[in-house]
C-alpha cells in the first residue's frame, strides 16, 4: 500500500519536471507540454486522494491517534 502511494509521488514530481521542461523550452511546444504536465499531475493527485480516502474507509489505513492532553500532562510532572 505504502509502495503504490510513494509511486504515485514520484510519478507527480516527475511529471513536475516535465512541466517544467516545458517553462524552461518555451514556444508552442514547451506550452503544450506544461499544459499535459499539468493535467496528468491534477489527475493523479485526484486519484491518490480518493486513494488514500477509500483506504482509509476500507480500514486499510488507519489515522494517528495521538491526543495529548495539556492539563493532565501539566499535573505529571
Amino acid at each position: 500500500m505504502e509502495i503504490l502511494i510513494v509511486i504515485v509521488i514520484i510519478a507527480i514530481l516527475v511529471a513536475l519536471g516535465f512541466g517544467l521542461v516545458g517553462m524552461v523550452k518555451g514556444g508552442k511546444q514547451g506550452s503544450d507540454k506544461m499544459f499535459k504536465s499539468l493535467v496528468t499531475r491534477v489527475t493523479l493527485s485526484i486519484v491518490l486522494f480518493l486513494f488514500v480516502m477509500f483506504a482509509g474507509y476500507m480500514g486499510w489505513i488507519q489515522p494517528n491517534t495521538v491526543i495529548l492532553d495539556a492539563p493532565s500532562a501539566i499535573q505529571k510532572q
